[in-house]
């Protein structure tokens, strides 16, 4: 499964919307999009932050898996869109870093 990386627009406002492999993308500032890898380097070079991978809990890379160009080590960050929250791999589970909690 293809991952998504989340990405926060830039404060200059003729960077906020960006055409990347035929689909544009647009965003105000204190929002965020979810792109496919393959679009986001071309909004980064745009100006647009990168957060962390993103997707579904179903789509988190396996620990020694090589999911290119992710594999789950330790300190790997993800945001878990089917739970709605950012995640950290310990190196041997998921945690939530603001509980400690495993995910």
């Amino acid at each position: 499964m293809q991952l998504t990386t989340r990405l926060l627009p830039p404060p200059n406002i003729q960077q906020q919307s960006v055409v990347a492999n035929g689909r544009t993308y647009s965003a105000a500032p204190g929002s965020y999009v979810d792109v496919p890898d393959f679009d986001a380097a071309v909004l980064m070079a745009n100006g647009w932050a990168n957060v962390a991978p993103s997707g579904p809990t179903s789509a988190r890379p396996k620990p020694g898996a090589l999911t290119p160009p992710y594999t789950a080590a330790p300190g790997f960050e993800f945001i878990d869109t089917t739970l709605n929250k950012w995640i950290v791999f310990d190196g041997l589970v998921w945690r939530d870093p603001l509980t400690g909690s495993a995910v």
